[in-house]
């Protein structure tokens, strides 16, 4: 077995529909399995999507849900390709994806992580990998409006997270929309780390391979998918406090196991002191909705610093 790819549904029979049937359209070359692990879908989408490709796939039910980490693993346990692809239900991969980051792997030994670029559903450039792997510097700058204002105006958007040349580069990490690993690279490091629900799962899990195996992460840039990102949580208001709670938890988390709860908190105390500048700032301009968004950011923030470290224990 060349490729094993793995899809998480949960309530999103549309998008994951589409994502299989694009796997099944344009990959012909390779001797591949997907797995999809369903958690436990309200709508029941994880039985009418076995109903509708049958054995096509490898049908895991999760029995609840357990959040990427604990559901990527379980499909791990049931993969027997020479290269696991672990991808998000929200994209449409394009022609010979699956073959051309498969090529790429099989002639770089050293590389263990590889992914290609990511577009939007518009087909333009989106966030497709990080240059640096867990740096709270690159963090601080992301935060930074005088570098936001400069990067609008004199760079290419992603510039620094998309791949516009047309040779493989390396960098920090992929992003989980599209993250192709080697399972030998699995057997030695382990799986997602269960702790993390939901989020920052392939930054730690890469920081733990880099560390131990000193393997290669490469984006290939003729590879590419379509991305609808945060398409699986519907079509819901602008700011959805569960998602960006979960997310900041979970890079909180990440920090820690890397690299020690000081910096950890360093982290989450960075993104308070951003959040309430940017408040500060759409107060004076009036805009006031994105001062509401930034107030509700501030407070769940300001929140998980006065409440370390028990946030990093939390489920």
């Amino acid at each position: 077995m060349d490729v094993s790819v793995i899809i998480i549904n949960y309530n999103t029979f549309d998008l994951t529909k589409a994502a299989l049937e694009s796997i099944f359209l344009h990959t012909k070359e390779l001797c591949y399995e997907v797995i999809l692990v369903d958690n436990a879908s309200p709508d029941g989408s994880g039985e009418r999507l076995r109903e509708l490709f049958e054995d096509r796939l490898v049908y895991i039910q999760a029995g609840g849900n357990l959040g990427t980490s604990r559901s990527f693993n379980l499909g791990l346990a049931r993969a027997a390709g020479k290269y696991v692809l672990w991808l998000n239900p929200d994209v449409l991969i394009r022609d010979n994806f699956l073959e051309k980051l498969f090529d790429y792997m099989e002639q770089d030994e050293q590389c263990g992580i590889c992914g290609g670029n990511v577009l939007d559903f518009e087909g333009k450039p989106a966030h497709s990998f990080r240059s640096h792997l867990l740096s709270l510097r690159q963090d601080r700058a992301d935060k930074s409006l005088f570098l936001a204002l400069w990067r609008k105006l004199f760079y290419r958007p992603f510039a620094d997270s998309y791949n516009y040349t047309e040779h493989p580069v390396r960098v920090g990490y992929i992003t989980g929309a599209d993250m192709m690993v080697r399972r030998s690279l699995f057997d030695a490091v382990g799986g997602f780390d269960e702790d993390i629900f939901m989020y920052a799962e392939e930054v730690e899990f890469t920081y733990r391979a880099v560390q131990k195996t000193h393997c290669t992460v490469v984006c290939v840039p003729d590879a590419h998918i379509l991305h609808l990102e945060g398409a699986s949580f519907g079509k819901e208001a602008r700011f959805n406090e569960w998602k960006f709670t979960t997310g900041m938890t979970g890079s909180a988390k990440c920090y820690a196991k890397c690299l020690g709860e000081k910096v950890s908190l360093r982290y989450l105390k960075l993104l308070r002191r951003s959040y309430r500048k940017f408040f500060l700032v759409c107060t004076l301009l009036f805009r006031r909705t994105s001062r509401e968004i930034y107030r509700k950011k501030y407070t769940i923030a300001d929140k998980a610093v006065r409440e370390f470290p028990a946030i990093l224990r939390s489920e």
